[in-house]
């Protein structure tokens, strides 16, 4: 059996040719210092003997055989061991430097071009290839200013120069056309920085505001501009979204038009007899079957009619005189607008958008908030964004039913039931709280009673074993109705009046020092009461001249 012994390790690319050049008959560059190999010492003898014109003009003429074969950075290691052998010949001096520095030009190193020209200049001020070389570099770099400088300054002397004459010509054209370029990019610069200025006037005009993220731009590819084919430039173009929160999808019309109303929209892409979407299983989206929402900056819900356009829903967002700003939200350059199926998935909705507000007490009742509710939970958002003094009051406020009453006269009264435990806060509130919601239903007064439970009297066969709680009674129930429907008012005294008949009827006297606030309310204490317990009350204030 053969022995095996240990293989030397490859060596890699770099060693091999590291090992190469240092063989004496491929070296780059012979070593300035001594050596004990007696073919360097032979070679070095042969290179470096002579005067340092010699020796430079050597090192020159190998530097020139291997420019010519392209092998520059070669060339460049024997034009550098020329200059460094000092020789008192300038012009000789001067050619090693343009020669490294054609080199150099060639390797694209232009610093090390313009570092070598500016010593051949100094050496000589008429060095036409000095000159040249530095235009050439200057170009490459697109200092074209510059380069024209050297042009023309060697033209001067030598102006028949076709190489400095060409780089001339192109650096003037070249010059020329970064003039323009940059004079069409500071002009849109300008066009796009007023376009800017007209669009955030457009925006407050149409009581849009602006909302972009605070980590950086947004991948939304469209932005609101104006419209090019409008000859008075004055019509916006914005991009909408439309949701659809049943389906957690949505859609994007890139160019909304503002003065297109949504119904168009809303027919192209939901015509009725067109097949539904993939995600429509129940076949609901139609466009006659749909409604869409808007929700404003102060969390204002707008029902936009479909034949109303964009410009009409921007102007519907304004708040009212008086009122903190408010209007549309343009998050990231786009506009949101919801839109679902009519019916139940409408109500059903529009209970999720304001149900944080609607809170279902045990008396309360079980079904889904209906419109009377949702307008009263709606107008307390409102209140609660908008009006700065009822915000932080507002905040933990909420209602457990709302419901119309009639009222003698043809109008009508709200009723909103409070939470028995956020009475106390309600209280604190009410006077300013009734003004604003009476002010939202003009039409309608409004008044607060406390959401309470009433206990059957216990009988024999009665299996709760526990007391009922005087507060539980219908005497004290309806007393505490009372005391709620005038609040903040004072009862000063109660009569009670039976017919012949046996019919009774209530009459409740009030602090006359509400007279003057209250006493148009008056015909709504009593039908809300004869509503909420169907007993017969007046309210009354005592004459003047009674104390």
């Amino acid at each position: 059996m053969a022995a095996v012994f240990p293989q030397p390790a490859e060596s890699s690319f770099e060693e091999k040719m590291a090992a190469l050049e240092s063989t004496p008959l491929f070296m780059k560059s012979l070593p300035s210092e001594e050596s004990n190999d007696p073919v360097i010492q032979a070679l070095q003898s042969l290179a470096f003997d002579g005067t340092p014109d010699e020796i430079a003009q050597n090192f020159k003429e190998q530097g020139n055989d291997y420019f010519k074969g392209k092998r520059y950075r070669e060339a460049i290691s024997f034009y550098t061991q020329g200059i460094d052998a000092k020789p008192s010949d300038i012009a000789l001096h001067e050619a090693l430097l343009c020669n490294r520095a054609a080199c150099n030009l060639e390797l694209k190193n232009y610093g090390s071009v313009l570092r070598d020209c500016s010593k051949v200049l100094t050496l000589n001020t008429k060095s036409s290839k000095a000159y040249y070389r530095s235009a050439t570099a200057l170009f490459a770099l697109e200092h074209y200013e510059e380069s024209l400088d050297c042009c023309e300054r060697c033209l001067e002397y030598d102006p028949e120069n076709k190489g400095v004459r060409s780089v001339r010509d192109r650096s003037a054209k070249a010059k020329a056309e970064k003039l323009r370029k940059e004079s069409e990019k500071q002009e849109r610069i300008h066009n796009k920085q007023r376009e800017k200025k007209l669009l955030q006037v457009a925006f407050k005009e149409r009581n849009l505001f602006a909302v972009y993220n605070p980590k950086g731009s947004s991948e939304n590819p469209y932005e609101p501009h104006f419209d090019p084919e409008d000859p008075e430039g004055t019509t916006l173009i914005i991009p909408v979204f439309f949701l659809y929160p049943q389906h957690a999808t949505s859609d994007v019309i890139a160019h909304f038009v503002e003065d297109t109303t949504f119904s168009t929209h809303i027919f192209q892409m939901f015509p009725p007899q067109a097949p539904s979407p993939s995600w429509d299983k129940a076949g609901q989206y139609i466009s006659n079957n749909l409604v869409v929402y808007a929700i404003t900056r102060r969390k204002r819900l707008l029902k936009v009619g479909k034949k109303m356009s964009l410009r009409d829903v921007c102007n519907a967002a304004k708040a009212k005189e008086g009122d903190p700003d408010d209007g549309l939200e343009l998050k990231d350059g786009c506009l949101t607008f919801v839109v679902v199926p009519k019916g139940e998935v409408e109500q059903n909705w529009l209970a999720m958008s304001v149900n944080h507000k609607i809170l279902r007490t045990a008396n309360a009742p079980t079904t889904s908030p209906d419109e009377t509710e949702v307008s009263v939970a709606q107008a307390l958002i409102d209140l609660e964004n908008n009006v700065p003094e009822l915000k932080t009051e507002l905040r933990a406020l909420q209602i457990s039913a709302a419901r119309e009453v009639d009222v003698r006269g043809g109008k009508k009264a709200i009723v909103v039931f409070v939470p028995i435990p956020q009475l106390k806060a309600f209280h604190k509130v009410q006077q300013r709280l009734t003004r604003e919601l009476e002010k939202k239903f003009s039409d309608r007064h409004v008044v607060f009673v406390a959401q309470r439970r009433m206990l059957s009297k216990p009988t024999r066969n009665s299996r709760v074993k526990q007391k009922r709680p005087r507060s539980r009674t219908l005497t004290d129930v309806h007393e505490k109705i009372l005391e709620d429907l005038v609040f903040p008012t004072e009862i000063v005294g109660k009569r009670t009046r039976v017919s012949a008949d046996g019919s009774k009827l209530l009459k409740v006297i009030l602090d006359p020092k509400d007279a003057t606030s209250l006493e148009y309310k008056l015909d709504s204490f009593s039908s809300v009461y004869r509503r909420l317990t169907g007993k017969d009350v007046t309210f009354e204030f005592p004459p003047a001249n009674q104390e």
